[in-house]
Parts: structure tokens; C-alpha cells; sequence
């Protein structure tokens, strides 16, 4: 399959801090997606992981428009909630909660969070064995403009989210 351009569909890019440590989370979505439209989906995205993340405050959102490699600073009227508990460890700002999916179009499309904080057993969480991520995978697969894989179409959101450890962040907070 021929590669999309990263300007395929539009973008908003999450700014969000954790401890003194900054992540961006991109989200794909149409070109008619308001940002209070997008700040409401992804607030209830964040609320449902909220327990399994430490604290975590959404700092700014941006936005490029499709056919754009530019992003511009947009209002959702979330910025600066706040989501999970608990100041974060070293270790801790490079592990993420992984989301996998895949459109009808045959695109595969992930979306990472920073910050998890529980245990990592074999490195995945599935719907069955965690309701914050049954809740979060079923926000994912929600008919919406957002979340979208780069050729625009809805994906369907696998049942599970996969635990990792970010090996840039790691080489960075090693002490």
C-alpha cells in the first residue's frame, strides 16, 4: 500500500504535561470538526483513562488543516483540566498506554498516552480485564469526525491497549 502524505486529513495536536515533562497526542479528524466539538470528544477520550494515569494536565491544542504542515493554536475550552492522580516517577513519563485500529481502507492508525500508572503483566490491557480501557476503546470506535486513520475513514479500534516504554523518553530520564 502506497504511503498517504501526513497532510492527508486534518490534525489537532494535544499538548499535555505530566510532572515537567510535555507530550503531544495527535488526533485525526475531518476538516468539520469544530474545536469545541473535538476539546468534548477527547475530554471524555481522557476521562476514562483518568485512573490509570498520573496526573496529566491538557495544556494546549493545535490545529492543521488538511493539505497543511502548519498547526495553529485553537480553543476547546479544556485546556488546563486536569486528569489523573499522583506525581509521576522517571519511569513513569515514558510509559504509555498504546490504542491500535484499523480502517475499512486498510490503514492502521495508533494513538498514545503518556503516563500510565499501573501494572504492565504482558504489556496489555484488554476490555476484559480493565473497564477504564473498555470505556476508552469504546469512545475510540464511537461514530465521530475524530480519531480518524490518515485516509480519513473511521478505523475500528482494537479491544485491547498495549503498555510500552517510549525508548526516546527512556534514554532521556535515565539518571
Amino acid at each position: 500500500m502506497a504511503p498517504l502524505p501526513v497532510s492527508n486529513t486534518a490534525r489537532y495536536f494535544v499538548d499535555y504535561q505530566q510532572g515537567t515533562h510535555e507530550h503531544t497526542l495527535v488526533a485525526r479528524a475531518t476538516g468539520a470538526t469544530s474545536p469545541a466539538s473535538f476539546g468534548s470528544i477527547i475530554n471524555g477520550f481522557l476521562l476514562n483513562l483518568t485512573t490509570l494515569l498520573v496526573a496529566t494536565t491538557l495544556t494546549r491544542v493545535r490545529f492543521a488543516a488538511q493539505g497543511s504542515t502548519v498547526s495553529n493554536p485553537v480553543i476547546t475550552g479544556f485546556e488546563g483540566s486536569g486528569y489523573g492522580s499522583g506525581a509521576p516517577t522517571n519511569e513513569q513519563n515514558a510509559i504509555y498506554l498504546d490504542f491500535v485500529g484499523r480502517s475499512s481502507g486498510g490503514r492502521r492508525v495508533r494513538l498514545a498516552v503518556f503516563g500510565y500508572k499501573g501494572a504492565f503483566s504482558d504489556f496489555r490491557l484488554t476490555e476484559a480485564e480493565s473497564a477504564p480501557i473498555a470505556n476508552a476503546v469504546a469512545s475510540l470506535n464511537a461514530p465521530s469526525t475524530c480519531f480518524l486513520a490518515i485516509d480519513g475513514i473511521d478505523p475500528t479500534w482494537y479491544p485491547y491497549a498495549n503498555t510500552g516504554a517510549n525508548a526516546y523518553w527512556q534514554r532521556n530520564l535515565r539518571v
